[in-house]
């Protein structure tokens, strides 16, 4: 079954597809995409379980199923739409850059370039897996059992969302404390970054072959120092073509700076 997705921008143009992070929605892309109606045709796609895709029970499967989800959407664009996604950009924000690594692996020939904002390749040790396992499992807990504004009050906390002030942070509670609590643990868990495969090798892979292979290109906010790092060592390991930090902003970018990151998108790619 096709995932929801929202089509804008000008069709005569390259395809940009956006995939959003853990909590979000299409919605979330709003602010990035005025800046680019007139440079991109934009798709942008709920996650499942997020905006208005349903979760289906094959979704606890994981990315892979996921993958199979995201190919049946642009079959369906395609065909109502009318255009033709045999090659297109990609661009997903953490949770929605992790599944949009899957895809470029699982489908290379579909994605011309793949751009990945404060998003994680995959852990490298048991031990992390376990750790991440454990913590993905203690909030998703609370969100089964306790109303969602009120894990949000926590979950924003987290040493990544540093940079938020408390008005940013009452903003995305108001925004995202009326999805289910029962559908973002199922996603937090299906998705969870310690069940992830470390992509590093088939990312730096894609990097090697062929000209038609994408390039894949790394954003960060000069205040998201965890993933600031990342992004380096991925450049020096040469898993990926370019990183680019944009300042004043942390986690995310799109959301805190999108002049900046539509910039970078009209201008380099």
């Amino acid at each position: 079954m096709s995932l929801s997705y929202y089509c804008s921008g000008n069709v005569n143009a390259p395809a940009l597809v956006l995939l959003h992070g853990f909590l979000g929605s299409a919605n979330d892309w709003y602010s990035l995409l005025t800046r680019l109606k007139d440079d991109y045709y934009l798709i942008t796609v709920d996650l499942p379980g997020h905006g208005s895709s349903q979760w289906l029970e094959e979704d606890a499967q994981g990315a892979e199923y996921f993958c199979y989800r995201l190919e049946q959407t642009v079959q369906t664009i395609e065909r109502v739409e009318g255009i033709s996604l045999k090659r297109f950009n990609l661009l997903g924000y953490s949770l929605g850059g992790r599944l949009a690594m899957a895809y470029t692996i699982a489908c290379p020939e579909r994605v011309e370039k793949l751009l990945l904002e404060g998003a994680h390749p995959g852990l490298l040790s048991e031990q992390e897996k376990s750790e991440r396992y454990q913590s993905d499992l203690q909030w998703a807990r609370r969100f089964r059992q306790e109303p969602v504004a009120d894990v949000l009050l926590d979950w924003y906390k987290q040493p990544v969302f540093s940079d938020l002030d408390d008005s940013q942070i009452r903003s995305l509670i108001d925004q995202r404390s009326k999805g289910s609590g029962l559908l973002l643990a199922d996603a937090l868990m299906s998705f969870s970054l310690s069940k992830q495969p470390n992509y590093r090798r088939a990312l730096g892979q894609l990097r090697a072959g062929s000209p038609l292979c994408p390039c894949v290109h790394y954003f960060y906010g000069e205040n998201d120092h965890k993933f600031g790092l990342l992004g380096q060592h991925l450049l020096t390991e040469h898993v990926i073509h370019s990183v680019h930090p944009v300042t004043g902003c942390g986690h995310n970018v799109h959301r805190e700076q999108p002049e900046a990151m539509a910039r970078l998108l009209r201008e380099r790619f």
